[in-house]
């Protein structure tokens, strides 16, 4: 039996999912062949799903941003920063390495890094800001874990099933169990994280706490009511 080899690549990926649906595997990438053509769409597109639906510690980073030149057409900000080209989804923002208000507008990111609200001109540098985002440089599922690649490979036997096979009941099976593998996969890696303490709100923690009834005096005196 051959040992377990890690990382998987994408073209061991296709190939294990074309063995699965009983397809000619391929040689090499970008083949022209028919299983290439229907699995390469299918894996991309599922890679990107993938990649934006949870922040997984290979994917996640911080960056350092470069303010525009040009103030945001919301006023209630102060300076706009262009979104990295490779930003997926936006986690969250810093400024100053402090927790901030921030905002989308016009393909940017709106936030006050000069003490803001401002006035319509805000003299000043602004202080540093950073992101927190999943982005697609870092995509590789190289880095990723077995059971995220087991995902792939099932969205790419769906894409099978569907492109070439033109079955498309079994293609919905598959790609319903490719989502069932995933929400595994996404609990499993967040099974890694340090646990965060419950933050638990005072109207809710009132609402739980029992209180004692109205203190009523000795004698037979009924309260308020009496």
């Amino acid at each position: 039996m051959p040992a377990f080899q890690w990382p998987v690549s994408k073209l061991e990926t296709v190939n294990s999912a074309l063995a699965q649906t009983g397809d000619n595997l391929v040689a090499v990438a970008d083949d022209g062949s028919v299983e290439w053509n229907a699995c390469s769409p299918a894996y991309e597109r599922a890679l990107a799903v993938v990649t934006e639906a949870h922040p997984w510690n290979w994917v996640t980073d911080f960056r350092a941003l470069q303010p525009s030149p040009t103030l945001p057409t919301d006023d209630r900000y102060d300076t706009a920063y262009d979104m990295p080209d490779d930003l997926v989804h936006l986690i969250l923002v810093r400024v100053n390495d402090r927790a901030c208000q921030w905002d989308l507008l016009n393909g940017q990111i709106v936030v006050n890094a000069r003490g803001g609200p401002p006035p319509p001109t805000v003299p000043g540098v602004p202080f540093p800001v950073i992101i927190k985002g999943i982005f697609s440089t870092n995509s590789d599922p190289v880095n990723g874990t077995p059971t995220v690649v087991l995902a792939l490979e099932r969205f790419v036997m769906s894409g099978i099933y569907r492109g070439i096979h033109k079955d498309n009941a079994e293609a919905g099976r598959m790609f319903a169990e490719a989502n069932a593998i995933l929400a595994n996969a996404k609990a499993r890696h967040d099974m890694q994280k340090p646990k965060r303490a419950m933050f638990i709100s005072r109207l809710r923690k009132a609402r739980s706490t029992r209180r004692p009834d109205w203190p009523f005096p000795s004698g037979g005196d009924n309260g308020p009511w009496g």
